[in-house]
Formats: C-alpha cells, structure tokens, sequence
C-alpha cells in the first residue's frame, strides 16, 4: 500500500505542468476607432487642458513673484519638508536630537 501511495505521488510530481503563459495583445488597450466628430472633440478638449495647465503655471509664477525673497525662501522649505512627510521620511535622526525644542 505505500508502496502504491509513494508511485502515485512520485507519478505526479515528474509530470509536467501544463502552463499557459500570458497573452500580451489581451492586457494592452486597443485603439478606438473614433468618429471625425469625436476625434475632433478630443482634440479640443485636450487643447482646453493644456492651456488651462498654462495659465496655473503662469498663476503661480506670479504669486512666487510677488513674494519677498524670506517668503519664497519659507515657501521653498516648507514644500520640501511636506513632500518629506508625505512620503512618510523623517528628517536625518541628528537634526531631530538636536533642533530647538518647542515647550
């Protein structure tokens, strides 16, 4: 009997598996056939963006601009330090030991 157990087992460990591998065309997107109409909105739409993408760049130029320069100074720090903590890192361990502490 374990004998019978011990071939069986031996049996399917030294068959081959039978793996099919991933179809490339099946994950990337198809393009769409799209209408003049449609083709021509998304264009449109894709313009209205970009230039509304602009005039935010501009928009900020300006503020930045109007800002004394310890303002933008403040500004810049304080971006970096949020974009730190956004990503969950601390500062270096020797500044946290030896900054000012608030109490």
């Amino acid at each position: 009997m374990k004998f019978l157990k011990a071939l069986g087992i031996a049996i399917l460990l030294s068959a081959p598996a039978v793996v099919h591998g991933q179809d490339v065309d099946a994950r990337s997107p198809k393009p769409q056939v799209s209408s003049g109409k449609q083709a021509e909105a998304e264009k449109k739409k894709a313009k209205k963006a970009k230039q509304i993408e602009k005039s935010v760049e501009k928009a900020k130029k300006q503020h930045m601009k109007l800002q004394t320069k310890n303002t933008r100074k403040m500004m810049r720090k304080s971006r970096r330090s949020s974009g730190r903590w956004d990503q969950g890192k601390r500062e270096f361990f020797l500044k946290r030991w030896f900054k000012k502490k608030h109490r």
